[in-house]
């Protein structure tokens, strides 16, 4: 159907109305499109139908082959229920010894008793390892005697017969088999003694008639099958007509064959093979034709729709159709108005020649953008401003080339002076002066793209940032994790094996106290070298934390791990560190695991090799240790441990809280302040304080940190509330500023009756929601977004303040940090510590904290251990600072100089301050 062009309509039209009304007009304008209207609808209706009705007819096929698969699977499994009660006869210690004793006239008829009576056979063979016959009797129901075998199935019964092998072979043989009395199901099994063991004597043949009815009722009581199912036997003389069609249609290649009974069924058809893999009875599976009656019923909504959509398509083209006149009437005023509103335009507008290129009009806008005079522009083409190999520039040339009505993209120009401009062009293409022309409106980006050019960078940097450990380099523990958990799926879904180490320095903490932490941190970056020289590129090595690194072996065996494990031991037993005028030997502990198709979760797979290190370590260190079964449960043991030592500190109350203070970096700022955060400890039964790392990760994985934070916020409140309201009102006097911090976990942002809890426990402390700020992780608030979001709107509302903590490890992008209205931003101590060393470190710092400011984010950098970096810090214009340069955390009191009328000043000396913090 070959598509009208604007101009032949505009004459057609002009043409009918000098001769006919308007109505005649109308009428033939309807005529027209309903013609091309329903040739077209015609059209596709045919290819949809054809498409579905095809697409049905296979799926119905697939569904029909996937029944009688599963009606095949119900008959296997009713040879195999012969085959497990014939287990029973078959692996005890009377029939084993009977083929050594079958001489014997009372074993014989000890045997007789014991399997016919019960009437639970009808017929068995008992044969001696050579295959001879040493018992082969057939039950008579009526006469409740025994008979000879059936002459058929006796001759079947032969060394080389698949029913007789297995005393050499050790296969045992279970289905069916046609005799002239009927199909018997049949089980052929090896003789064994009652534990299931010693040498195969012989063999034990159990059969039992069945007939076809039984089969269908067996087949048809399966509570998975829901078809009906009919079974005829190949020697049956008369067959309905459907299964005799189906018989000859069947073979070797096609082993199942699909029919349509009618408009409501279809069935499918295929072969019960005997034991010798031959046709014994053939079975059909009818299933109602759901798709079928669906797809016609879809069709007739199809045309329903194409028909409503014709009708309102046809309406609308009448309508633009007879506009199309007026409009070419009114074009020529409208190329007037362009060229006034083009010259007077801000932005830069331009004309070129579709077929030419040449340039036929531009404005002063146009002109200042490149630095050209209308001239010298006037005799240029468009490709000679076009920069080639630019983004874009092949999707430009080629809409430029079709003559695309329209498109938007964005370029590079390149100016009279020879610098490249960055713009965002619209493109229409229009009529003009009796010519198609492409009309340009050009608008400079040059800033914005070098502003986003700065930003990628930032985020790659920042990205980086998020799967790597800034010491070493490393992939860090998240994306470790990632890696495992492809390893794990690899493992079960292609079978293949992999192997996982756990490494745990020796002797490290010895260097690290001794000589500082700096001396700790290039041990740590020289042992990564010296890993990354000894494993190859398709493993993953990362570092875990502290001085445990992970190793993923990919397709690695735990014998060939053990190998490469006991190298890495003797390389680092070989390695000396040198700092200053110290030399140092280390070693290191290595637990290794199996990751196959039976590995257990990643967090389970990951403790098994923890567990494994720690088994090394306790059998004298620098070793490694394979983890085997009965390992798998350490992890998971130890985890246990933690839950119920948690669970007692909580009922014996030996939670207890410490504080942080945090400093502003520029003491002005405020006349006076107090901000601390408080952290959580747990003292075991001896008192020893055990710091958080230590038991968090067990309460996360098994769903204990609401109870925590519930824990922390009832005590904290109770303890502190008259305190905090003192403060608060004495801060108001004075014009200063008071705030305490207090960490959220993910269970409890995603725990429904928190925010409640939270309401409650205010209220009833009446704590100044003002003073309260919480802390939620980065990593919490990509996970939970729209809770934490809907979160901090619910408690901004009371004059809460809220600070994003640990930010600068896994954020991708600053443009998920709009959407979270915090007031605080913690920069990450790992970027901090090394702030003064590593220049990337510095630059992400700067970066953050840039960005930060201009969200309105106050800055807080943890982990200033030192004084220059406190320096490097307040350069950079970082808000304020915690760590142990400020502060050391401290056991909560409720301080007295309150009491006292005092409030605790800003000063610049930061030493008093912490000494303050330090007495109390």
């Amino acid at each position: 159907m070959k598509v009208l062009s604007s101009n032949f309509l505009i004459t057609f039209f002009n043409a009918i109305a000098k001769r006919t009304s308007l109505e005649k007009l109308r009428g033939n304008t309807w005529l027209l499109i309903s013609a091309n209207l329903v040739t077209l609808l015609s059209f596709v209706y045919l290819i949809a139908s054809s498409l579905l009705l095809s697409n049905i007819k296979l799926a119905e096929e697939r569904n029909v082959h996937q029944s009688v698969n599963e009606v095949l699977q119900e008959h296997n499994k009713i040879a195999d229920d012969l085959s497990y009660v014939n287990i029973g006869w078959s692996e005890w210690d009377t029939t084993y010894h009977f083929i050594q004793n079958y001489q014997e006239a009372d074993s014989t008829e000890d045997l007789k008793q014991e399997l016919f009576p019960n009437r639970r056979f009808d017929l068995a063979v008992i044969f001696n390892k050579s295959g001879r016959n040493i018992f082969a009797k057939e039950w008579d129901n009526t006469s409740q005697k025994t008979l000879p075998i059936p002459s058929v199935l006796a001759k079947q019964i032969y060394p080389e017969n698949i029913l007789v092998q297995y005393p050499n072979t050790g296969k045992s043989v279970s289905g069916i088999v046609t005799l002239p009395e009927g199909t018997m199901l049949i089980s052929s099994l090896p003789l064994l003694n009652n534990q299931g063991e010693g040498a195969i004597r012989g063999g034990l043949i159990l059969g039992r008639y069945i007939q076809t009815a039984e089969i269908v009722k067996r087949i048809s009581d399966s509570e998975s099958l829901t078809e009906s199912v009919d079974v005829h036997s190949i020697n049956e003389k008369q067959m309905p007509p459907d299964f005799e069609e189906a018989r000859l249609a069947l073979s070797d290649k096609n082993s199942i064959v699909v029919r349509n009974l009618n408009d409501q069924k279809v069935a499918g058809y295929t072969w019960l093979k005997d034991i010798y893999g031959k046709p014994a009875l053939l079975v059909r599976v009818e299933k109602d034709r759901e798709l079928y009656l669906q797809g016609k019923k879809n069709l007739s909504y199809l045309m329903i729709f194409l028909t409503v959509i014709g009708i309102i398509f046809s309406s609308a083209a009448q309508l633009l159709l007879q506009q199309l006149i007026t409009f070419k009437v009114k074009r020529k005023e409208s190329e007037a108005r362009y060229r006034i509103v083009v010259s007077q335009a801000s932005e830069s507008i331009f004309l070129v020649d579709a077929e030419t290129k040449h340039f036929l009009e531009v404005n002063t806008a146009f002109e200042k953008l490149l630095g050209y005079t209308l001239k010298e522009i006037l005799g240029l083409t468009l490709n000679d401003i076009l920069v080639e190999n630019s983004e874009g520039h092949k999707q430009y040339l080629h809409y430029i080339s079709a003559k695309a009505e329209h498109f938007t993209c964005e370029k590079q120009y390149r100016s009279r002076n020879g610098y490249f401009v960055d713009v965002e062009v619209n493109v229409n293409l229009i009529s003009y002066a009796g010519k198609q022309v492409f009309c340009h409106v050009v608008r400079d980006i040059t800033n914005r793209k070098q502003a986003e050019a700065a930003l990628r960078e930032s985020e790659q940097r920042l990205a980086w940032q998020a799967n790597h450990d800034s010491l070493t380099g490393l992939v860090n523990r998240r994306k470790f994790e990632q890696h495992l958990e492809q390893a794990l799926n690899s493992a079960k879904v292609s079978n293949v094996q992999h192997s996982l180490c756990y490494l745990d320095l020796d002797k490290f903490k010895i260097i690290n106290d001794t000589c500082g932490h700096i001396a700790g941190d290039e041990l740590l970056r020289q042992v990564t070298a010296l890993l990354q020289s000894q494993i190859r590129t398709v493993d993953i090595v990362a570092r875990l934390g502290g001085d445990e690194f992970g190793l993923i072996l990919n397709q690695c065996t735990s014998d060939h791990a053990l190998i490469v494990a006991n190298a890495l031991i003797a390389s680092i037993r070989a390695f000396q560190f040198v700092w200053e005028d110290k030399i140092f030997k280390i070693g290191v502990s290595i637990g290794v695991v199996a990751v196959n198709g039976d590995s257990p979760s990643l967090i389970n797979t990951l403790s098994a090799a923890d567990s494994a290190c720690y088994t090394a370590k306790n059998q004298g260190r620098d070793r490694v240790y394979i983890s085997q079964l009965s390992d798998c449960n350490i992890a998971q043991h130890n985890d246990m441990q933690w839950i119920k030592q948690i669970n007692k500190a909580i009922e014996e109350d030996r939670f207890c809280l410490y504080y942080q203070s945090i400093t502003p970096t520029n003491p002005q700022t405020l006349r006076s302040w107090e901000y601390y955060e408080v952290l959580l400890r747990l003292r075991d039964e001896s008192d020893k304080i055990i710091p958080p790392m230590e038991f968090i990760p067990a309460a996360e994985r098994y769903n204990l940190m609401q109870l925590i934070d519930r824990w922390v916020i009832k005590t904290l409140f109770a303890t502190q509330g008259q305190y905090y309201r003192e403060t608060y009102a004495q801060y108001q006097n004075v014009g200063g500023f008071c705030l305490y911090a207090i960490n959220l976990s993910g269970a409890s942002i995603n725990d429904e009756y928190f925010i409640d809890f939270l309401h409650q426990q205010i209220k009833i402390h009446q704590i100044p929601p003002q003073v309260l700020c919480f802390e939620i992780t980065e990593i919490v608030a990509i996970a939970n977004l729209a809770k934490v979001v809907a979160f901090i709107d619910e408690f901004k509302q009371l004059g809460c303040s809220f600070a994003l903590d640990d930010f600068g490890t896994g954020m991708s992008s600053f443009d998920r940090l709009k959407k979270l209205p915090v007031d605080y931003l913690k920069i990450n101590g790992g970027l901090i510590k090394d702030i003064l060393t590593d220049p990337k470190n510095l630059a992400m710092t700067e970066a953050i904290n840039q960005v930060s400011h201009a969200m309105g984010f106050k800055t807080i950098a943890t982990f200033v251990e030192n004084a220059p970096i406190f320096k490097k810090i307040c350069e950079l214009g970082v808000d304020y600072a915690q760590g142990y340069d400020i502060a050391i955390p401290c056991p909560l009191v409720i301080p007295q100089l309150h009491r006292q009328g005092l409030i605790l000043s800003s000063v610049s000396d930061k030493s008093s301050n912490l000494k303050y913090m330090t007495n109390n």
